[in-house]
């Protein structure tokens, strides 16, 4: 397992997030109706917990940062929620005009490295000049009856 993987002429890297466990809850609110036909407000708290990789992530001339904080010595965050969404949290940047970030694979896992998702290919938009950062937010969704179990993620990846 490596933090950070260098990957020249196209090839496909694999990488596994380190596991940085920030647990917190966030309120989500919801009406609901009684039979007085009075309204309820009702909060369900949805839980949350990131997966960041230690350090920025490389293929060619392209790298994916943490966008979190705005760090960019550090690599991407995987943010899951307890309702099945997710987001990849990330800084992309290249050297060239018109790459992608090409996210190939990314698993869910369990503390036995058994895979409990895998996420459709995705990509970043694409730059459109030289020495060009762009901010990515990536919104994914999985299946919330794996939250408890997610313990790591591996992103296989191409630029």
């Amino acid at each position: 397992m490596t933090d950070e993987a260098q990957s020249n002429n196209g090839e496909t890297t694999e990488t596994e997030a380190v596991v940085t466990v920030l647990k917190r809850e966030e309120v989500l609110s919801a009406s609901t109706e009684e039979r007085e036909s009075e309204e309820k407000l009702d909060t369900l708290a949805v839980q949350a917990f990131d997966l960041t990789w230690g350090a920025p992530l490389r293929s060619g001339d392209c790298k994916l940062s943490g966008l979190v904080g705005g760090t960019l010595d550090k690599g991407p965050t995987l943010r899951l929620r307890s309702d099945g969404t997710a987001e990849l949290l990330s800084r992309f940047f290249s050297t060239d005009d018109g790459d992608a970030w090409v996210v190939v694979r990314l698993v869910l896992s369990d503390r036995n490295g058994t895979v409990l998702f895998t996420f459709p290919r995705f990509s970043s938009p694409g730059t459109v000049t030289d020495n060009q950062v762009i901010d990515w937010i990536a919104r994914l969704s999985f299946p919330a009856i794996f939250f408890s179990s997610v313990t790591g993620a591996n992103m296989t990846y191409s630029c």
